[in-house]
């Protein structure tokens, strides 16, 4: 028996392992690699908030960019610009430790991950039939926690204490996953040159034009609901290192294994669409799915020991990674694929923004008032969790659409 390499569940591992890199490597394992170069003098422990954001500012960049771009092949070759660029920035960052290098570094990484989580989906999923789309959604978008477990438990068995090591193995990591990702970039260039020459792009026109029109306040709920979830996710990312050793007094060792329980999280969050009944629709999914992420903030917030934060961290890898898969599925219900693309590259550019001006804001406390900072994340996952309701609550007229597994009727 003969693999067929030119199947489009391949498509699916190349979309999961940018997704990999882009959130998993590039964000979430940040505030890992953040705490040991506090450790190591490179920087001040107030400097995670500002790296944080600086990347988050290249983010913001390059998924303003994505959303703006109208033509599918300008889209993969800044997406395959990007996955270079992240190659690049991540080997350097371990070779320069002074703040103004590390800005550099994580600002044009930054602008890479935008490329990747903005537009690897759509095209990982340009050849999934249309039953399929939810689970397959669900496992492109669980590579964000296959890179976040990877590299946390890469950093926590062979470099736990050293920040130059841990940059290596992050390096290294990022080549492997790189691959697959690297092959469906070449498929979907392959893909565009042959609908050049064939009427393939006629019939997207007439399935693009089904599905336009007035659907302006469920897109702003479904957009503004993933980016007050983006907002109150921040203390988890930037300072669960800090929180575990510092108030629980867990070993950097320990605090990266429980810190590997997000990656996990993550992972479950996107496989659990595509296992769920298409009676739970995804409209109704998200809201439900927004009380996990409350109840997993408010007891981050609370926590004391290494159970509850255990605990706490698994719901908010679950939410994550739930929340933005649903949102593209759901964008993908009430759009055609051109219109995903974008208004899903809006939606990761807005988070980001909230991202940068939390992270910034709140930079300063972290090292003298981190409740603070704690309780104001609670308050951005409680505006999260409304909008998700309000967008579940409107009603929106039926409308020829491509079939979605889970889909709104």
């Amino acid at each position: 028996m003969k693999f067929n390499f030119d199947h489009w569940s391949f498509d699916l591992l190349g979309g999961c392992f940018g997704i990999a890199i882009g959130l998993g490597l590039v964000r979430f394992d940040f505030g890992i690699i953040g705490s040991l170069m506090v450790d190591a003098k490179w920087i001040n422990i107030e400097d995670i908030g500002r790296l944080a954001a600086i990347n988050m500012f290249g983010y913001l960049a390059g998924a303003i960019q994505q959303a703006c771009i109208k033509r599918k092949q300008v889209s993969i070759r800044f997406v395959f610009v990007g996955l270079i660029v992240i190659v690049i920035s991540i080997i350097l960052e371990g070779k320069y430790i002074n703040f103004t290098s590390q800005s550099i570094l994580r600002l044009i990484c930054g602008w890479g991950a935008a490329q990747l989580v903005a537009g690897l989906p759509s095209l990982a999923l340009e050849r999934v039939p249309p039953n399929w789309r939810r689970q397959s959604t669900g496992v492109i978008m669980c590579g964000g926690g296959v890179g976040a477990l990877l590299g946390s438990v890469a950093i926590g068995t062979f470099s736990p204490t050293s920040a130059p090591t841990a940059w290596n193995v992050l390096a290294l990591l990022t080549m492997f996953l790189s691959l697959p990702t690297l092959k469906l970039i070449f498929t979907s260039f392959k893909l565009q040159a042959n609908c050049a020459k064939s009427n393939i792009k006629a019939v997207r026109d007439v399935r693009s034009s089904s599905k336009a029109g007035s659907l302006g306040r469920p897109i702003l709920f479904i957009i503004m609901g993933f980016v007050f979830m983006q907002i109150g996710q921040v203390p988890v990312i930037l300072y669960e290192p800090l929180i575990a050793i510092k108030k629980i007094g867990l070993t950097p060792m320990v605090s990266s294994n429980v810190d590997g329980l997000f990656g996990f999280g993550l992972i479950m969050g996107g496989l659990i669409p595509s296992m769920t009944s298409s009676r739970l629709t995804t409209k109704a999914f998200l809201p439900l799915i927004s009380l996990f992420g409350l109840l997993g903030v408010i007891l981050f917030g609370a926590t004391q020991n290494v159970s509850a934060l255990s605990i706490s961290i698994l719901l908010i890898g679950v939410w994550d990674m739930m929340i933005g898969t649903l949102t593209i599925d759901r964008l993908g219900q009430l759009c055609n694929e051109e219109l995903q693309r974008r208004y899903w590259a809006f939606a990761t550019s807005f988070g980001s923004l909230g991202f940068i001006i939390f992270s910034t804001a709140t930079s300063q406390l972290s090292g003298t008032n981190i409740n603070l900072v704690l309780a104001l994340g609670i308050v951005a996952v409680v505006i999260h969790a409304f909008l998700e309701f309000m967008q579940c609550l409107i009603v929106i007229k039926p409308r020829p659409m491509i079939a979605s597994y889970g889909s709104d009727k």
